[in-house]
Order: C-alpha cells, then sequence, then structure tokens
C-alpha cells in the first residue's frame, strides 16, 4: 500500500478527535457592555478583557485537523473593541447617529457571558465544517466569573 493510501486511511479511521484552543493561554478580547435590564452597577456602560476557551470535536480533514485555529480566532476577533448590547438598547441607536455603528454588535439577549458562549457556540458551529459534531465555549468575564458548557 502506498504512503498516501495509508495516510488517508489513517485520517478516516482515527475517529472524532477534541481541539482544545485557549485551554493555557486564552484567546483574549476586549468589549464593552451593558445589561440594560440589570438592578445593579452592570447597566452602567463598562468593559472587560474577556478571555475565551474554546473545544471543538470533530472528524479530522484531509489537512490532518479538527479545524483551523485561525478559522476560531477570526470569529471571535469579530467581537473585539466592539460594544456588545441587546436589541432594543438606546446605546444602539446612539452609536448609529455618531456614526459609530461598525463599533457595535447588536445581540438579541442581554450580553452576558453565558449568552455570549452560546452564541459564539453557534455561530462557530455554522462555519465550520460538516465534519465537526460539537463546540463548546468557556468565557472569563472576570478572574470571579467563568461561563460556558466545557465537558
Amino acid at each position: 500500500m502506498a504512503l498516501e493510501e495509508t495516510s488517508g486511511a489513517l485520517l478516516s479511521e482515527a475517529g472524532e478527535r477534541t481541539l482544545r484552543v485557549g485551554e493555557d493561554r486564552p484567546i483574549r478580547i476586549s468589549a464593552g457592555h451593558r445589561l440594560l435590564h440589570h438592578d445593579g452597577k452592570c447597566s452602567r456602560p463598562h468593559g472587560h478583557n474577556y478571555e475565551i476557551t474554546v473545544e471543538v470535536t470533530g472528524s479530522l480533514t484531509e489537512d490532518g485537523w479538527v479545524v483551523d485555529k485561525g478559522d476560531i480566532t477570526s470569529i471571535i476577533s469579530r467581537w473585539d473593541h466592539r460594544f456588545l448590547l441587546e436589541s432594543g438598547d438606546p446605546l444602539v441607536e446612539a452609536f448609529e447617529q455618531s456614526g459609530d455603528e461598525d463599533g457595535i454588535v447588536v445581540l438579541e439577549h442581554p450580553p452576558t457571558a453565558e449568552v455570549m458562549g452560546v452564541i459564539l457556540e453557534r455561530e462557530l458551529l455554522e462555519e465550520f465544517p460538516d465534519t465537526v459534531s460539537e463546540v463548546s465555549v468557556q468565557v472569563r468575564e472576570t478572574s470571579e466569573l467563568c461561563a460556558g458548557a466545557m465537558r
């Protein structure tokens, strides 16, 4: 059997694998947000240096990986140095009127770490090939607050 045939069989017989990105050195983004309907100080505009960890499970591609790490970081970086706002927040209109609409990301739900993780999981899964079966995202907002579905 030729070496090329052997390596092709190796990849197809490998089964599902899990790629972990950010386990020891998380992906970092800086973003602002506010929780519009919160009764505490989080209702005020503020920001965080978020740390994000991603797990992707799937079959190996012909390139020999589950997904390219660059594909993960390019999707997450769309939120870097942006202000995350819930649809209906008056700040959305304020950003638009000031000409800074490219500086916001409008979400259908409050921009909590939990919601951010769910949305990033969905966006990553939508953009990855069909060989990916599962995506889990963990979002650390502060040293005290971390949300996600990491298994």
